[in-house]
C-alpha cells in the first residue's frame, strides 16, 4: 500500500451519500507513471469531503482503468490541517463550509491569523468579531463548521483503527455528530446497526480500541454472533450449555460466569428467547435459545401450518367416496404407470390430507407420485398450481409434470418494494397448491 501526500487541485466528482469520490491531487513526491498530462494524479474511493486547495494524506494501491488509465485507489484519506495563514485562507475557501469563499475567508484569517482554526473549533462565537460578517452568517458558519469537523473527526477516528474510508462514511451516515461518542461507548452496536459490519470487523474495531476480551459487551455480541453462525449451518436455536461452549470458543475466552450471566441478561431484555428444551431436560443449560427473529418465525410457521391443517379440506366430501383402489388402478392404466402401494398411499395422502409432505431420496419415485397427483386432481377437475422457489428448479417442474410451473415469488405476485400481492386477504385461486423443492425455502 501506497501514501501519497498532495494538494487537491480539482473534484472530478464527490457523493455526499456514500462518500465516493474521484480527485486530481498534486503530490509532494512525483509519480511520473501516475501524473496526468498536467501534473496531478487522480485519486478515487470512499474519502471525507475534499475542497481544492485542501492538504490531505491518501493510503492505497494503484489500479489501471481501462478507460481513465493509472489511479490511486483510497483505502484511507487523512486531511491535513494547514498550518499557514495562507493555507488557512485557501483550505476556508476550498469549499469544506458552505457559505465561505475567498474573501470571507481572507476576513476571517485577517482578524484571527494563525489562531483561525483554534477559534472555529473553540470559540466560534467569536466570529462575530470578524468585520462586515452578518451575524446570521457568522451563526452558519459557526454551525457548518462544527458538522464539518465532526464528520472529518469520525473519519480519522474511525480510520485509525483499520476502517476503510467508505465503511468510514457509512458509519457515520448511521450516528451522524454522536459517531465517535457512540463507537467509543460501544463499538460491538456496529454489527447489529451498520449494514456491512459483522461481529468480526466491529471485533477488530473493539479490539484496537483496547476493550477487554471478555468485556460484556464483546460476550452478549459473542453470542448473537454464535447464534447466526449456527443459523448458517442450518440451526434455529443452539441449547443453552453449547452455545456457551461455542460462544467462548469463538471470543477465545474461558469465564463461563460471564457468558451464563450475559444469556439471562438478554433474556430479560428479550433480546434472546429462551424455551424449554423439548423433553429432554428440565435443566437451564438444556434450555433452547434463540435470535428472536429465528423464533418468532419458527413458532409462526408451525402455528401456520397447524391452523391450516385443521381446516377441513373442500375435497373431503367428494373423495371420501371415491374407491380409491380402483380410482388409482384406473389412473394408472390410463398413463402407462405402474404403481406401487407406497406410492398409491402417497397419492392417496396428498388429495385427502390439507398438507402433505411427499420426500425420499433420488430414485424413490418422487416424480411419479406427483405426476400421479396432478391426474388425479385433473379426473376429479380441483384447480391447482405449480411453483419452486428458483426459476430453474420451476422449469424442472414444468418439464417433469409437462404443466405450467412458476416461482413462488412470481406465483404470489411479488414487487420490490410492494410485497406479495397474493395473500391471506387475497388467496390463490386454486383447490390445492404443489411446492416442489420445498427444502430449498430457508425459515424466514
Amino acid at each position: 500500500m501506497d501514501t501519497i501526500k498532495g494538494t487537491v487541485e480539482r473534484v472530478t466528482y464527490y457523493n455526499a451519500e456514500n462518500g465516493y469520490g474521484v480527485i486530481k491531487v498534486r503530490a509532494e513526491a512525483r509519480y511520473p507513471a501516475a501524473e496526468a498530462r498536467d501534473g496531478t494524479i487522480a485519486v478515487v474511493g470512499a474519502m471525507p469531503e475534499l475542497g481544492v486547495g485542501e492538504e490531505a494524506q491518501f493510503e492505497g494501491e494503484w489500479v489501471e482503468n481501462a478507460t481513465y488509465g493509472r489511479q490511486c485507489k483510497a483505502e484511507r484519506v487523512t486531511p491535513i490541517m494547514p498550518t499557514t495563514e495562507d493555507g488557512i485562507i485557501n483550505y476556508l475557501s476550498s469549499g469544506i463550509v458552505k457559505g465561505i469563499g475567498p474573501r470571507t475567508a481572507e476576513r476571517i484569517v485577517e482578524t484571527f491569523g494563525r489562531d483561525t482554526l483554534d477559534v472555529l473549533n473553540n470559540q466560534p462565537h467569536r466570529l462575530h468579531e470578524v468585520p462586515g460578517l452578518k451575524n446570521e452568517l457568522a451563526r452558519k458558519l459557526a454551525r457548518a463548521w462544527i458538522e464539518n469537523q465532526a464528520a472529518r473527526d469520525a473519519m480519522i477516528f474511525l480510520q485509525g483503527y483499520g476502517v476503510s474510508s467508505k465503511m468510514a462514511a457509512r458509519i457515520y451516515n448511521n450516528y451522524g455528530l454522536g459517531t465517535v461518542s457512540a463507537v467509543r461507548e460501544n463499538p460491538y452496536a456496529l454489527a447489529d446497526e451498520v449494514m456491512g459490519i459483522g461481529f468480526i470487523r466491529a471485533d477488530a474495531i473493539a479490539q484496537g480500541m483496547g476493550l477487554p476480551a471478555d468485556s460484556p459487551h464483546r460476550v452478549r455480541a459473542g453470542l448473537h454472533y454464535a447464534l447466526n453462525q449456527a443459523a448458517s449451518d442450518g440451526h434455529v436455536y443452539l441449547p443453552r450449555a453449547e452455545l456457551v461452549a461455542k460462544t467462548l470458543e469463538l471470543l477465545k475466552i474461558d469465564n463461563t460466569d460471564r457468558a451464563e450471566a450475559a444469556i439471562s441478561q438478554q433474556v430479560l431484555a428479550q433480546d434472546l428467547i429462551a424455551d424449554a428444551a423439548l423433553g429432554e431436560s428440565d435443566s437451564v443449560s438444556a434450555e433452547s435459545i434463540y435470535l428472536p427473529l429465528y423464533y418468532r418465525s419458527e413458532s409462526g410457521a408451525a402455528d401456520r401450518v397447524r391452523r391450516l391443517n385443521a381446516v377441513p379440506s373442500i375435497m373431503d366430501e367428494q373423495v371420501a367416496g371415491v374407491a380409491w383402489g380402483e380410482f388409482l388402478a384406473d389412473l394408472a392404466r390410463q398413463n402407462a404407470v405402474a404403481l406401487s402401494e407406497q406410492q398409491q398411499s402417497a397419492v392417496r395422502a396428498a388429495l385427502t390430507n390439507k398438507v402433505s409432505v411427499l420426500t425420499g431420496g433420488p430414485g424413490t419415485g418422487k416424480t411419479t407420485t406427483l405426476r400421479m397427483v396432478i391426474h388425479a386432481l385433473e379426473a376429479l377437475e380441483y384447480k391447482f398450481a405449480l411453483a419452486s422457489p428458483t426459476g430453474r428448479a420451476a422449469k424442472r417442474l414444468s418439464e417433469a409434470t409437462g404443466r405450467a410451473a412458476s416461482t413462488i415469488h412470481r406465483l404470489l405476485g411479488f414487487v420490490p418494494g410492494e410485497g406479495f400481492d397474493r395473500d391471506e386477504d387475497n388467496p390463490l385461486n386454486v383447490d390445492m397448491l404443489i411446492v416442489d423443492e420445498a427444502s430449498m425455502i430457508d425459515l424466514l
